[in-house]
């Protein structure tokens, strides 16, 4: 009878274990491979950035190279983000196929009107409020998205790296355009892939 009920326990652990690990795969923005990739556009992308811009005085704006160093990799990264959902997600419908739903579009539509507002406001802004918004605006839209997924996936580490872009992205609104570059590359493309690591070391746990 003991080992009856031992049994039911170690099934009943091993059926949510089981479930914990289908829910972090069909959460596809939170797979490592895709905190990796914006991690790189992030570092790489706005370090270039940075670096083009790091002896301008007065500010102008980053150098073309560098622009289309970061839409190369952010290229490479939206690749990553549709292997991973397809891989991972493939088949899967109902209540989760909803929930990605919701992230993508809330994601797309963000970035959507994130344009529609650099174009209505270029050349009527100063040039630290131009910068603010083309620099900090993706990052502190890819918090809130971040936010979002992590309310609808119960996902913490998402949780802690939404609320951490935010923070990031909000405390630009102080600095000088070269120094909000510097501060999305390191404190944004960093988190990515401290977060990164830690997922994966989550499930290689798991797993």
């Amino acid at each position: 009878m003991v080992e009856d009920q031992d049994m039911s326990v170690r099934e009943a652990a091993a059926v949510m274990q089981d479930a914990r690990i289908r829910a972090r795969h069909e959460f596809v923005i939170s797979a490592p491979a895709v905190y990796t990739a914006w991690g790189l556009v992030w570092l790489l992308g706005y370090g270039a950035m940075w670096l083009s811009v790091r002896g301008q005085h007065p500010y102008r704006s980053p150098s073309g190279v560098s622009i289309a160093a970061v839409f190369v990799l952010a290229a490479f990264a939206v690749a990553a983000v549709l292997i991973v959902a397809h891989r991972a997600v493939a088949g899967v419908g109902g209540r989760s196929a909803r929930r990605r739903t919701t992230i993508l579009v809330t994601w797309a539509t963000g970035y959507l009107i994130l344009l529609v507002v650099q174009t209505a406001i270029s050349g009527s802004v100063s040039v630290r409020t131009l910068a603010f918004v083309d620099f900090a605006g993706p990052l502190l839209l890819a918090g809130l998205v971040y936010l979002v997924a992590a309310v609808l996936g119960a996902n913490r580490p998402a949780l802690a790296l939404g609320g951490w872009l935010v923070l990031v992205a909000v405390s630009c609104a102080w600095l000088a355009p070269a120094a909000m570059l510097a501060t999305c590359a390191l404190a944004g493309g960093g988190a990515f892939l401290l977060i990164a690591a830690a997922e994966a070391r989550i499930g290689r746990h798991a797993g």
